[in-house]
């Protein structure tokens, strides 16, 4: 997203849903780390978005490698059977990369259903 200018803020600022609870529990932390929340206005807008971009990647960057680890355990031998039960569920109309995708967010919640540990 672009920097905004002053004119189009006020738009921003209502296009984004505010969820009371959370914006409350913000209000109370940023009252309570004032020290903290000076710092992050002092910091020059290039770093800010820097830093909020360093924490999409490593976000994304973790969602990556559970899936590597999803794939692999899906992928051995002894998982077979589930993985061609999964498969059996997609639909034969979707296109093969979607396909794996359904899979794999299906292997996912499987993984989280059942309890499993993957090292």
């Amino acid at each position: 997203m672009a920097i905004a200018s002053p004119k189009k803020k006020e738009e921003l600022a209502r296009q984004f849903k505010v969820n009371p609870e959370v914006d409350s529990r913000l209000n109370a932390y940023m009252k309570a780390n004032s020290d903290l929340v000076q710092y992050v206005k002092d910091l020059p807008r290039e770093q800010l978005e820097r830093k909020f971009l360093l924490r999409k990647m490593k976000d994304e960057e973790q969602r990556q490698g559970y899936e590597t680890k999803v794939k692999g355990w899906l992928e051995k031998p002894e998982q077979a059977d589930l993985a061609k039960s999964l498969r059996a569920t997609v639909s034969p109309n979707m296109k093969p990369e979607q396909q794996e995708r359904a899979v794999l967010t299906q292997a996912k919640y499987y993984i989280r259903n059942s309890k499993i540990k993957l090292g």
